[in-house]
């Protein structure tokens, strides 16, 4: 009937008013519990909807609020192994440090700031022995490497060093740390195609000899398979190589015919000598800061 219409609407209209009171005047509720009423059950199931549309409204407020921290990488502490004050004072401090290498890096902010703090703590450790360090060594860089992302290839590793850092300084930077696993993770082709055939220019000209060649395959073998059968297999790889990189033919790997090879097939990326991280170990490490594991 239409009065029955009527009571309905006017029950949903009073419910909406009434839950716009709860949310944004708090002393609403506290003034509905204190005021004498009458003992009407239609307005106790009213209040009691309403209490309950007030507590899942707060409720959705406070979980949005949380997923938008997450994905700001501010959602408490990310190392419980450190003090919660500690952590804050570092990540405060070099909060604009990691906007600037967000905009350029392939990490998120939360990402990034999990990175710089494996490297303070690695600093830390080595302040223990030495006070007057200024960051993380080289020495320390090199054994991360070593044993986290398996680059085992002593024989480049002097030059992958060069390649991301050419300063004097036996410590790297935060920026320096950064950067290099942002390559090694998930770097783009391109970006490991440079940085690869920097490593192995050994003459800094732009050229892959056959000299150069012979002395980065043969370097590498020594390391795996000791130097008497080094020097034979290394001019049996030459000229698999050559034929494979050479494009036009001048005797010499330039950096397009280099590009150009290994983007027809990646395979040839670490032809010369290992300069990345396993795809295996690249994985693994990825999944101690972030929350998929994936490499892009």
């Amino acid at each position: 009937s239409k009065t029955v219409r009527k009571i309905t609407v006017i029950k949903q209209l009073i419910s909406e008013i009434t839950t716009i009171f709860f949310i944004f005047i708090p002393d609403f509720q506290y003034f509905v519990m204190t005021t004498e009423t009458p003992a009407n059950p239609n307005f106790l199931n009213v209040f009691k909807v309403i209490s309950s549309a007030k507590k899942g409204f707060l409720r959705k407020k406070v979980n949005r609020a949380r997923r938008e921290n997450v994905a700001r990488g501010m959602a408490g502490q990310l190392d419980l192994s450190m003090d919660s004050m500690e952590e804050t004072r570092f990540k405060k401090r070099n909060q604009y440090l990691i906007q600037r290498l967000e905009k350029r890096l392939h990490f998120t902010y939360a990402e990034i700031e999990c990175l710089l703090l494996i490297y303070y703590k690695l600093w830390k450790e080595g302040l223990v022995n030495n006070p007057s360090q200024e960051g993380v060594t080289k020495v320390q860089f090199r054994d991360v490497l070593h044993c986290a992302l398996d680059m085992t290839d002593d024989s480049l590793m002097d030059r992958v060093f060069l390649a991301l850092d050419k300063g004097p300084s036996s410590c790297i930077s935060m920026e320096t740390w950064a950067t290099a696993f942002s390559l090694f993770l998930r770097g783009t082709i391109e970006e490991k195609i440079q940085f690869c055939f920097s490593i192995y220019d050994i003459m800094g000209d732009g050229i892959l000899a056959r000299d150069s060649i012979f002395q980065l395959l043969r370097t590498s073998l020594v390391s795996q398979s000791g130097e008497e059968d080094a020097e034979e297999s290394a001019r049996d790889m030459i000229e698999v190589i050559t034929k494979k990189m050479d494009i036009d033919r001048d005797g010499k790997i330039s950096y397009a015919d280099y590009k150009q090879s290994v983007l027809k097939n990646p395979m040839l990326l670490e032809a010369f000598g290992q300069c990345l991280p396993s795809r295996q170990a690249t994985f693994s490490y990825l999944t101690t800061f972030t929350s998929t594991g994936s490499t892009m």
